[in-house]
Order: C-alpha cells, then sequence, then structure tokens
C-alpha cells in the first residue's frame, strides 16, 4: 500500500501509515486479496439432519504490518495507539494501493502487538470486516432525466383549440449507472415527491421494486439496499409499502428505469447513490 489511514468515527481522529515516509514502514499485508468464506449449514424439512448447502463470503480478517522509526517515535506510538483503541465502534479504514485505487471498508481492530522497547518499534494490527467488500473513496451519484408521458385532447376538436397538457405518468429510461468494480455494489435510492406508487428497476438484472405509497413535494423516500430499510424522509418506516427485490448494482453497466403512476410534477425525480465494490485487490 502506498498510504493507509485508520480513522475513528466517533471523534473524526486519524492516524495514517505510509510506505517508508513520515516515520512509518508499511509491509506484512494479509487478507487484502481475497474474503474468507463461510460454510451454509440449512435444516430441510422432511430430511433428517441439516444439508450443506453451499459457502459463501463471510466477513474479512486483514492484518498489516511494519514499523515506526521517527525521531519522535513515542509520540507516534501513542498518537497511533490512540486511534486504535476501541470506543464502541468500527473504524473506517481508508488505503490506496500501489496501482492508485482509493478504496476504504469499515473493521473492528482485534489485536494491536506493538511491543514498547527504546529501539525501532515494530507493530502487527489485525481488523475483521463484517462486510467482506472493499469500496471506493468516491461516491457515484445519479438523477433521472425527466421526461412525460402526456394527455391531450379528443379528436376532432374545435379550431381554434385550447391545448392542455395532462401529466398522467413519469417515466425515465436508459439511465445508466456504472459499477467500475469488480463485485455488486448497493445503492442508496432516494425518491423525491411529490407522486404516487413508484417503481425502481435495474434492466440489466430484471429486478425491481415497488413502493406503493403517496408523498409531497416536500417529502422523500430513502430505500437502502444493504441495510434493507425503507424510510419516509429518513426517519418513518415505511417497509409495508414495499414490495420486490432489494436489487444490486451489478459490476459494469446496469440501465435503471423510474416510473410514477400518478401525481407528479417537474420537481420529481430518483437519485441514486453508490461506491464502486471489489472483493479484493
Amino acid at each position: 500500500m502506498k498510504v493507509l489511514q485508520i480513522i475513528d468515527q466517533v471523534n473524526d481522529d486519524n492516524f495514517t501509515f505510509y510506505d517508508n515516509a513520515n516515520g512509518t514502514i508499511l509491509r506484512d499485508f494479509e487478507g487484502f486479496e481475497y474474503p474468507s468464506v463461510r460454510d451454509v449449514i440449512e435444516d430441510v424439512s422432511g430430511i433428517g439432519g441439516a444439508k450443506y448447502l453451499n459457502s459463501k463470503f463471510g466477513r474479512r480478517t486483514v492484518s498489516w504490518g511494519g514499523d515506526l522509526i521517527s525521531s519522535n517515535v513515542f509520540s507516534l506510538r501513542r498518537d497511533m495507539i490512540s486511534v486504535l483503541r476501541q470506543q464502541g465502534t468500527m473504524k473506517l479504514i481508508k488505503f490506496t494501493t500501489y496501482d492508485d485505487l482509493n478504496l476504504q471498508f469499515e473493521a473492528e481492530i482485534v489485536k494491536v502487538l506493538n511491543p514498547y522497547n527504546h529501539k525501532v518499534h515494530t507493530f502487527l494490527i489485525e481488523a475483521v470486516a463484517p462486510d467482506w467488500r472493499f469500496y471506493s473513496q468516491t461516491e457515484k451519484t445519479l438523477d433521472t432525466i425527466t421526461t412525460f408521458v402526456t394527455g391531450g385532447g379528443s379528436i376532432p376538436t374545435a379550431v381554434p383549440m385550447s391545448l392542455l397538457t395532462v401529466l398522467d405518468e413519469y417515466q425515465a429510461v436508459n439511465q445508466f449507472a456504472v459499477n467500475d468494480g469488480n463485485e455488486a455494489t448497493d445503492p442508496i435510492l432516494t425518491i423525491y415527491g411529490p407522486g404516487t406508487d413508484f417503481i425502481i428497476g435495474n434492466q440489466t438484472t430484471g429486478k425491481s421494486m415497488e413502493i406503493n405509497t403517496t408523498i409531497s413535494g416536500d417529502e422523500y423516500i430513502e430505500i437502502d439496499v444493504k441495510e434493507r430499510t425503507v424510510k419516509l424522509n429518513g426517519l418513518s418506516n415505511i417497509y409495508d409499502s414495499f414490495n420486490g427485490d432489494f436489487f444490486n448494482l451489478e459490476p459494469g453497466t446496469n440501465q435503471l428505469e423510474f416510473t410514477i403512476q400518478s401525481g407528479i410534477d417537474e420537481s420529481t425525480r430518483l437519485h441514486v447513490s453508490w461506491r464502486d465494490a471489489y472483493n479484493g485487490i
């Protein structure tokens, strides 16, 4: 790694390891190349005993080591240990690979070996991440382009005639979300009102979701695919209005479609945010 930074998300304190710079030397990386797997066992109805089904990615255990060698090594060591201490939350770990991928993940620090001595301070740090994926540090976003399916007058009609535009349905197609990683990633989908009865589909995978409710122009619905939550204005749980699939964004280009049945205006839109996901470096 060129750089590896640990951020304490409680107080935003951080410590940065460099590849032979600013008093730190990095080496001995483990677990960054591939996540661990877990067996999936299930009790199948009508069959005696449990049945082995398959294996899936489980938690990722990573470790890294190196040396602290600066002239103020004792102060540097105390700064490192202070950021590594537990405060009831996971650390955000950001790192830059040798081919300049800027990635991050959340993990709990489970082991710190840094024997006290008066010479070079060698360290070994181990962390466990509940999510096996690494994510891009930069968040990507997409907003739907508004197009209207409109109604009109009957034919034949009197001339001169009054042209009335009726906003019957809103549909945004051919919107493309690109996941440049090599693993499926979980988007956050935010619907801004007004509108009634919403359908969001990933045409690339054939999966879709419906939210059957009505929101006003100053309200929004947030669907967090990773957390499996559907909330109104970020607070109220409206999961009972949800039907369908919490779909991912697969590696590559994903074609998204957004449809609203009625009650819309020019401010109605879908906002999508995601990070590219990788299963290893």
